[in-house]
């Protein structure tokens, strides 16, 4: 990736956004166990919240969805390279409507079921419960896909930039690209895609409350988009990573700044203007922070490990499983006379180790593999390290 009019090979890989990727998912486990204890509206809810998780959670919450659609951006760079429009397409639509719908029909079920039984339900099972699933979409009804909203996002995304991706291809477009590839080297300039961002929080973001529900849900919709086509954009521009880099402290303090006026700034001043002012220091935060993330990453992570490999496959199923688990152990786990701490600990492990145990068995299963969007074994085998390549950045 070293000139952005010309690719580099099918060998050659950006481990440091392979890191990102799985750390980021990583850190889903510690949010969602963290969304029980923090007393914000959550499918599970303590009786007594924990404020001092307010801070982390809301930090973590300004970027750590933002920075999985540029890594998943970047990622149809790369697939794009290798495949025809037809077979990206045809990719995604396995790779993600798939997984998407086996989902919300298996993988969701659980969840909401103990939801209600938490608000009073009279089911006496699952199977009880079933049949009542599809009674409604959610909130009001049942029928949800909850925590899969990023796939259900991700893959209109993918569909809809086709066009403009397949347009990006074309040698004029590769010719103006690596004119401002050289052009986002110079200091400050790669903040400027923090201009969209804080328009879309001023514009759409008061009117479109964060549902995600794809439907009505215009602010989300357009600011993830934007990622995600920020991703396709600059994932090939070596300007942009090597200014990320170099910079990296810079856009470290500039965060720091940004996320402490956000959080602790007087709700007075966001009062004089309608809230104006908290929204537009919320879209320079989340590009800051990606900018970190990428910056030190790039300089930090880009090297692979037999841990990297394991956990590039592991990450799409973890992340699938993951909230179901979480929910059913923290439902028999609330009722537990222990701290918060203890709750949060035992719940955290608990479902890194039962869903790791669920991927085990996963994995040794083709039919599985694919409804959890992985390769079959036999392709695995055929191909791994293509395998690995087109799973890296698909979720």
């Amino acid at each position: 990736m070293s000139l952005a009019s010309s690719p580099p090979p099918t060998a050659s890989r950006r481990y440091d956004l392979d890191w990102l990727r799985v750390l980021a998912f990583g850190l889903l486990i510690l949010y969602h166990t963290g969304l029980i204890f923090v007393g914000w509206k959550f499918h599970l809810m303590s009786q007594v919240s924990t404020p001092a998780l307010e801070l982390p959670m809301e930090f973590l919450n300004q970027w750590r969805m933002p920075l999985l659609f540029v890594i998943s951006g970047v990622g149809a760079t790369f697939a794009l390279r290798r495949r025809t429009a037809g077979q990206f397409a045809g990719e995604r639509l396995q790779r993600l409507l798939l997984p998407l719908v086996f989902g919300m029909l298996v993988v969701v079920v659980p969840q909401v079921y103990y939801e209600r039984l938490t608000q009073g339900a009279g089911y006496t099972s699952l199977l009880d419960f079933y049949p009542h699933y599809f009674e409604g979409t959610y909130p009001k009804g049942n029928f949800s896909w909850n925590h899969l909203w990023f796939i259900a996002y991700l893959l209109p995304f993918s569909l809809l930039s086709l066009p403009l991706f397949l347009q990006l291809r074309k040698p004029a477009a590769q010719a103006a690209l690596a004119r401002l590839s050289q052009w986002l080297q110079q200091p400050g300039r790669v903040l400027l895609f923090a201009l969209p961002l804080v328009l879309l929080q001023l514009v759409l973001r008061p009117y479109w409350p964060d549902h995600r529900n794809l439907v009505s849900d215009w602010f989300n919709f357009a600011f993830y988009l934007t990622l995600f086509i920020y991703g396709y954009l600059l994932g090939p521009l070596a300007g942009f990573w090597q200014a990320a880099e170099r910079q990296r402290y810079l856009f470290l303090a500039l965060g720091l700044a940004a996320f402490s006026f956000y959080y602790w700034a007087d709700d007075y001043y966001y009062a004089l203007i309608g809230g104006a002012i908290k929204r537009a220091v919320q879209g320079f935060n989340c590009w800051c922070w990606i900018l970190v993330c990428v910056g030190f990453g790039r300089r930090y992570l880009n090297r692979n490990s037999p841990l990297l490999q394991r956990a590039n496959e592991a990450v799409y199923p973890f992340y699938i499983l993951h909230q179901t688990v979480l929910i059913v152990l923290g439902y028999y786990v609330l009722q537990w006379h222990a701290t918060n701490g203890a709750k949060f600990l035992i719940i955290a492990l608990g479902t890194f180790g039962f869903t790791a145990l669920l991927y085990a068995v996963i994995e040794r299963f083709s039919v599985l593999r694919v409804l959890f969007g992985l390769k079959p074994r036999a392709a695995r085998k055929a191909a791994p390290h293509q395998a690995l390549a087109t799973a890296a950045y698909q979720a």
